[in-house]
């Protein structure tokens, strides 16, 4: 790796094993995340995503294998307080202190994070007003909504300026309002140069995120590379033919059913993922008024992921 690439890289994991006594949780994983990125990190429950998440932000230490943050070894006593300033985490639990009111969570949090009490003030103010819960600063969170915690537990990862966010699951449960902001923030943010480390079972928003995404499978990386590639390479074209009548697609359902194909029905239209050798017209008499293909989805892509993972 040159000079330039260095600068460039963020969190960097390199041949990471993983033990908790005899089960391994990781087994030699490795990637980059470079600056500015939105880096999906998606798995089955079990895989390992916890687990990196924590060896990033220095909690556990790997069994071998080297971690890297910012250029520095998290788990460096003399430097590691120095880069966790850098980090803004938004894990399961959130952080936040219900008899407290929103703004006085932030300036606590942004006080803990070594800045004085007017500066955290002046940070707490502009981040509660970017998650757009202004009106409710001065309010206790045990009034807040779901959707207004996840809000006000992002402002918390943002309130000391951070370089790396690291989200796991910031969209679970939330309502779409909150949701829209989540994610306009994170495009803004990944626009600014920070870099985002996102792990989440939602898959619609990490698709609309995420630039780059790695697949863990039981503890080893399957897939590291840009979210259009894992589409192309893991994902397959679902085939759709249009035919005159319901009854024909039926007709021609029962044929590719007798093939080993499962085929789904819809009036007169049928979806199937193909063989490359198929010839369709052969299989019928009934004439077919269209056909076309759709990429996956990331969700396919993902859904064969724990497919394979239950076999």
């Amino acid at each position: 790796m040159d000079d330039g690439e260095l600068c460039k890289v963020i969190i960097s994991l390199n041949s990471i094993h993983r033990f908790y006594g005899d089960f391994e949780a990781l087994k030699g994983i490795s990637l980059n995340v470079e600056k500015g990125q939105i880096f999906g990190y998606l798995g089955p429950n079990g895989s390992g995503k916890t687990t990196t998440i924590k060896l990033i932000l220095g909690l556990i230490k790997p069994s071998s294998g080297k971690v890297s943050v910012l250029g520095e070894d998290p788990y460096d006593d003399t430097k590691s307080m120095d880069t966790r300033k850098h980090i803004g985490s938004m894990l399961e639990f959130d952080g936040l202190y219900e008899q407290l009111t929103g703004l006085q969570n932030l300036v606590f949090w942004a006080e803990l994070y070594g800045m004085d009490s007017q500066k955290a003030r002046k940070h707490a103010k502009k981040v509660i007003d970017l998650v757009k819960l202004s009106e409710w600063a001065d309010i206790q969170v045990s009034k807040y909504s779901y959707g207004m915690c996840k809000r006000l537990a992002l402002a918390r990862t943002l309130v000391h300026d951070p370089d790396i966010i690291i989200l796991d699951e910031p969209t679970v449960g939330v309502d779409p309002e909150s949701r829209y902001l989540i994610r306009n923030m994170i495009k803004d943010l990944s626009a600014k140069g920070k870099t985002i480390f996102f792990s989440s079972h939602d898959l619609e928003e990490v698709q609309k995120v995420c630039s780059h995404i790695a697949l863990l499978k039981r503890g080893e990386l399957i897939f590291n590379g840009t979210l259009k590639d894992a589409i192309n390479q893991l994902g397959k074209p679902k085939l759709f033919i249009r035919l005159e009548s319901p009854d024909d697609a039926v007709f021609l359902a029962q044929k590719l059913e007798e093939r080993d194909y499962d085929v789904k029905i819809e009036g007169p239209v049928i979806s199937f993922y193909p063989q490359s050798d198929l010839n369709v017209s052969k299989l019928t008499k009934k004439e077919i008024l269209d056909t076309w293909k759709v990429q996956s989805s990331l969700e396919e892509v993902y859904l064969n992921l724990v497919a394979d993972e239950e076999k």
